[in-house]
């Protein structure tokens, strides 16, 4: 796709750096000088309550946010002033919080937006539907008739279809039983087994340590933990989640 950044391999293995970033909306403040890593095939998890600026991140990350300042780097291209399509097109794929359906669109059609937007890859629709073989069988529904969870399942199918190097997931298990969240968390460590490096973000705690290689705790807009899950304590954890 022309205007796609050119990629400059930094040599550490570092897939995304964030540096020093912070964002702005108006005079509104929502991060302050972040700085975070991504490896390929690494599962980073991004922790903190409501306002914490965890889904302003991942908005940076795609060139959906107003003023920035600080540098985005995806394999040492700067993404920092590139619009969303050029970003998409260089291999970050986000799953948005809500998802964000054409609900009068088929799974199908939904589906390849991703295909179409994305870059060439290995992944295509058969992968998609060995992932969620619920889509196969619906393919040529409505998404407005599927469940809250099979929605879901198609808004990270068509993330997927992008074939990304980064996978961004804001949200994914908001709203949506249990057994459905157990499902889609299976298929997080698949994807990353792909060489894909994936930033989870949630606010439970326990989900998204339990499957993260390392995390970020957020707290009014600033880092103020990181590590390994396996490092750290639920009760450390928690008193920084809560700024106590």
């Amino acid at each position: 796709m022309a205007g796609r950044p050119a990629v400059a391999p930094t040599g550490n293995g570092t897939l995304l750096a964030v540096e020093k970033l912070s964002v702005f909306y108006g005079q509104f403040r929502a991060l302050f000088g972040v700085d975070l890593e991504v490896r390929a095939g690494e599962i980073v998890s991004i922790i903190g309550a409501n306002g914490a600026g965890k889904s302003s991140l991942l908005k940076a990350i795609v060139g959906q946010v107003g003023r920035t300042e600080g540098r985005i780097l995806l394999e040492g291209a700067d993404l920092t002033a590139l619009p969303t399509a050029e970003i998409v097109g260089g291999g970050v794929a986000l799953v948005p919080e809500g998802r964000r359906l054409f609900p009068s669109l088929t799974v199908e059609e939904n589906l390849h937006i991703g295909w179409e937007v994305g870059r060439q890859g290995e992944i295509g629709f058969d992968e998609v539907y060995r992932y969620f073989p619920i889509l196969k069988e619906r393919r040529r529904q409505k998404t407005r008739e599927l469940s809250g969870g099979q929605q879901q399942m198609v808004a990270v199918g068509r993330a997927l279809l992008a074939n990304p190097r980064l996978l961004l997931c804001d949200e994914i298990s908001l709203g949506l039983a249990p057994v459905v969240i157990n499902e889609l968390y299976e298929i997080i460590p698949a994807i990353r087994d792909r060489g894909i490096g994936i930033v989870v973000v949630e606010q439970d705690i326990t989900r998204s340590l339990a499957v993260a290689d390392r995390f970020y705790c957020l707290l009014e807009g600033r880092v103020n933990l990181t590590g390994r899950p396996q490092d750290t304590t639920r009760e450390i954890v928690a008193q920084h989640y809560f700024g106590v």
